[in-house]
């Protein structure tokens, strides 16, 4: 007599289509949810920092990070920093075009790309 749960005429055969769905439902839950839940301004060396905390640490990061945010001086500080920034970019766009002027295009091709990132 043959054991029941290994008789040949009760083989397991899965279609290709089968064996893709199960293989994504695997991976899919051996993904970190930390990957899930990304921002899409989040870099990958950020997301990798975060990953190696744990949830605690995480939360009371965050928290601490939302408390500060709300300080007024570091609210001036941000504002003064993208000013900066928007400056710095407008100057290196028409040093840009001042060394090579075939560039616009370009530029407003990327310009256009980030826009629609966001």
């Amino acid at each position: 007599m043959r054991d029941r749960n290994f008789g040949s005429d009760r083989v397991l055969n899965f279609s290709a289509m089968t064996r893709h769905i199960i293989f994504i439902v695997l991976a899919a839950g051996l993904l970190p949810t930390g990957a899930l839940a990304q921002t899409p301004r989040m870099n990958g060396a950020r997301q990798a920092r975060l990953t190696n905390l744990s949830g605690e640490e995480r939360a009371r990061l965050q928290s601490a990070h939302l408390a500060a945010l709300r300080d007024p001086a570091l609210r001036q500080s941000r504002e003064r920093f993208q000013q900066a920034k928007r400056e710095y970019r407008d100057k290196l766009h028409d040093a840009l075009l001042k060394a090579d002027p075939a560039v616009q295009p370009i530029l407003e091709k990327v310009r256009r790309q980030r826009r629609d990132e966001r």
